[in-house]
């Protein structure tokens, strides 16, 4: 197999073959009837499944003798079954048209490849292995930091297809990673400018001063062990992270452009400068991380005395809530005592209480106005100023303070306005209960009393006195007011004289 291998290869770098790979089939096609024969008999000893088409497409059998008229002739080599999601690649001519095409397979089983290439989203190993890759996390596409105009994008749309660690020298030398390389700082020099002319390719860098860089051809001779492994150090410390990702690729591109005017080709300026400029983009980011840290510590002042006055605000509101709430029940009380002591006008108590409730109201829908109006603003603020805060830090600054005074607030207004309503009830049920004194029943209706001197029965006046005129027993009879007892003494005291004159004494007799 390996023989097998190696005669496709030498026919495709002479030109006498074109190679595809797929997961179940490998075709060479554009073969002499020479070529064809050679490649029947190198299957001989393969227990695989192998057809051999002509130029009409017509399959020729086994033991068919192949025609130079006939050709070009097209060899299909059936693979043996892989697990899901291998791919085997049986020539290095396969593995480079497959490194073109982006095959999504995420392990690559490759003949004669004795060492292990790992990167985020695919894997380089030998033909019997297919241990899956180790997955890193997502990063920052360099489609968003490197503007294209062509209609083939050169850009990777994932570093972590290309993104691997560092290469020994037992592995960089075998011919699968030689191939590897190549494609990989294609693509990863493609990472490293501004931006990329949609005519030639050539990689733009916008400085000051602005500089440009032939693109890298993979048929150009490819980057020794050591610029490599450099250029894997500059993209895995660009895109880190996917927050400092534009600034570092920035500081890295400035720093290229800085490194003075192209006077060699691509490869000897990655090898003379990527260096030197990754150690200036690692200066000037960490001058950069200064000057923010002093913005940061600025800003972080700001937000501090922001959530202070909103949690002291937030307190003064509860203590404002639990005076007046004081008031309100004192007043309560008070009315209640008017109402029971004094008879106080049921009118006068309903009032005061609808007065203290709407006071008490329009306290606690001002503070829940006031903190849905600052948490509106917390959030729309937050992605504009405090964007550098990761969630976690911004709940423990901010979110949880005022969210503490919240709730504080919250259970004063809770327990205020329940008390003050219970009070409210009660006041209103006194009100009600209790009758005013001119709606009080006195009882049947009697006869009001009347005074002595109207209830005196009158008689008959006596005549007048007269010479032999007596008394007369006729005299006025009062009523008893006090009772029976009085009025039997009264009668036996003997008749009231009619008048205050003292009645004529008797004639004496001579």
């Amino acid at each position: 197999m390996k023989e097998l291998a190696e005669a496709i290869d030498r026919l495709v770098e002479a030109g006498g073959a074109l190679v595809t790979e797929t997961v179940d089939i490998t075709v060479v096609s554009q073969l002499s009837a020479a070529n064809a024969d050679a490649l029947t008999a190198l299957c001989a000893e393969l227990d695989w499944t192998i057809e051999l088409y002509d130029r009409a497409g017509e399959l020729l059998e086994r033991n068919q003798a192949t025609h130079e008229e006939f050709s070009p002739y097209r060899f299909h080599l059936k693979k043996p079954p892989a697990a899901p999601g291998v791919l085997r690649l049986l020539t290095r001519a396969g593995l480079r048209r497959a490194l073109q095409e982006g095959q999504p397979a995420p392990v690559w089983a490759i003949l004669g490849f004795t060492a292990r290439i790992s990167c985020g989203l695919r894997v380089l190993q030998g033909w019997d292995e297919s241990t899956p890759p180790a997955e890193i996390p997502a990063t920052k596409s360099p489609r968003k930091l490197v503007r294209e105009y062509g209609q083939v994008r050169q850009v990777p749309s994932d570093v972590r297809l290309w993104l691997s660690a560092e290469l020994d020298e037992a592995t960089y030398i075998q011919p699968a990673a030689q191939a590897w390389v190549s494609a990989a700082t294609s693509a990863l020099t493609a990472c490293l400018p501004n931006e990329i002319d949609a005519d030639d390719g050539r990689l733009k860098f916008r400085g000051p001063p602005r500089f440009e860089l032939t693109a890298y051809d993979c048929a150009d001779q490819p980057l020794d062990r050591g610029t490599f492994n450099v250029v894997l150090r500059a993209i895995e410390w660009v895109f880190e992270s996917d927050r400092e990702a534009e600034l570092r690729h920035t500081l890295l591109a400035g720093e290229l452009a800085r490194s003075g005017p192209l006077q060699e080709g691509t490869t000897q300026f990655l090898q003379a400068h990527l260096g030197h400029a990754l150690e200036s983009a690692h200066i000037a980011y960490q001058m950069a991380l200064s000057e923010t840290a002093r913005d940061t510590l600025k800003i972080l002042g700001e937000l501090r005395k922001t959530v202070t006055d909103e949690t002291a605000k937030l307190a003064e509101m509860s203590r404002q809530l639990t005076g007046a709430v004081s008031a309100a029940v004192a007043t309560g009380i008070g009315l209640i005592a008017a109402r029971v002591a004094a008879n106080a006008p049921a009118v006068l108590i309903v009032s005061v209480v609808a007065v203290v409730l709407i006071y008490i109201a329009m306290i606690i829908s001002s503070g829940i106005r006031f903190m849905q109006l600052q948490r509106t603003l917390r959030a729309e603020w937050q992605h504009r100023l405090y964007r550098f805060l990761p969630r976690s830090e911004y709940a423990t600054l901010v979110t949880a303070p005022t969210g503490r005074a919240e709730a504080s607030f919250r259970m004063t207004a809770w327990l205020g306005g329940s008390a003050v309503a219970v009070l409210s009830v009660a006041c209103l049920w006194v009100a009600v209960s209790t009758p005013n004194a001119a709606a009080v029943t006195e009882g049947p209706a009697t006869t009001p009393p009347q005074s002595v001197s109207s209830q005196a029965r009158k008689v008959p006046l006596p005549s007048p006195a007269g010479p032999t005129s007596r008394p007369t027993a006729a005299t006025a009879m009062p009523a008893c007011p006090s009772g029976q007892a009085a009025c039997n003494q009264a009668s036996t005291a003997g008749p009231v004289p009619a008048s205050s004159e003292v009645p004529p004494s008797a004639p004496v007799t001579k």
